[in-house]
């Protein structure tokens, strides 16, 4: 057994199992829970149009699988008006700024086709309905919705998220669209830190220049791939510091350590365990602590100081 998964089957975490909530889940499994999803209780959300309500899913990744018939935003309505696009993955409660998008190669898929009324809940309002009373790791990815469905949480839950991982854009794509700069400023007064950031983007050429550079649109297609990306969205990944000034609890600590290790935060996961060592004396964060440790100097095989050297040679 792993070191990790002797954490995660501590009493601490067996009680009271990690809770991972997915805004936009693409129906496979998030590849950052691979290691975790088994000892979790996932919500997530697939709307159709049945009435409110949800189902437990038997699931082999996960302990225990909420699936519910709505989607998150940060009101709850009956019926809110929604606008399917092109492409699903482009679909959202905002409208997409057309005429802003003209000079990107997908531009297409952004074209609404038509609009519908979807039922929308509030995380706290599943939340309540299930009685569970907490979030440990947020992964949202919800068309320019991100932000403000983060501050309908009470502020509270928020602080003591363990991973909040946002997907916000940078380009105009939707009107009123929450983005990037705005979940900087806003978390930037939490306790986290910006553990990663991976920016994304399309190819800044229209339609109509691929056109009438060729006729096939099979080269169209092979032109637009081999333009250089623009910066269109973020892929953001925050990390809770665990202040060592505030109070945080075993079961915290714990469910900290491993999420840090996944990220492969391993000077986080040596502060958490440190913490816990000196805070609750359980022989557990010893290990914890040498397992960072060991993480720390099995970096160096990874030989990612030789771009320092070289960059201080030539």
């Amino acid at each position: 057994m792993s070191l990790i998964d002797k954490v995660l089957n501590t009493p601490e975490l067996t009680n009271q199992p990690p809770v991972l909530v997915d805004i936009g889940a693409s129906g496979a499994i998030h590849f950052r829970w691979k290691k975790i999803a088994k000892y979790a209780v996932c919500i997530a959300f697939d709307p159709d149009d049945r009435k409110y309500g949800y189902i437990v899913k038997e699931n082999d990744n996960y302990r225990k699988l909420y699936v519910f018939n709505c989607v998150v935003a940060d009101t709850s309505s009956d019926g809110q008006p929604f606008y399917l696009t092109q492409s699903p993955y482009c679909s959202s409660f905002l409208v997409p700024r057309t005429e802003d998008l003209k000079p990107y190669a997908f531009a297409d898929k952004f074209e609404v086709e038509r609009e519908t009324k979807l039922m929308t809940r509030t995380i706290p309002e599943v939340l309540q309905e299930l009685n569970i009373g907490y979030i440990d790791w947020f992964k949202t990815d919800s068309q320019g919705l991100d932000l403000r469905i983060f501050q309908s949480l009470d502020d509270k839950m928020a602080r003591d998220i363990k991973i909040a991982e946002f997907e916000p854009g940078i380009m105009h794509a939707y009107h009123g669209e929450d983005k990037l700069h705005a979940v900087l400023r806003h978390m930037d007064n939490l306790p986290f830190f910006l553990s990663e950031i991976t920016v994304k983007g399309p190819n800044r050429i229209s339609q109509e220049q691929l056109k009438s550079i060729s006729s096939s649109p099979f080269m169209q297609k092979l032109l637009a791939a081999s333009h250089k990306e623009t910066a269109g969205w973020g892929e953001m990944v925050y990390l809770n510091n665990f202040d060592a000034s505030a109070s945080h609890s075993q079961r915290d600590l714990l469910l900290g350590w491993v999420i840090a290790t996944l990220n492969e935060e391993f000077g986080l996961a040596l502060q958490i365990a440190t913490q816990g060592e000196e805070q609750y004396k359980t022989p557990i964060f010893g290990e914890m602590r040498r397992g960072s440790v060991k993480n720390i100097r099995r970096n160096l095989w990874k030989l990612r100081f030789m771009s320092h050297v070289w960059r201080k040679l030539f």
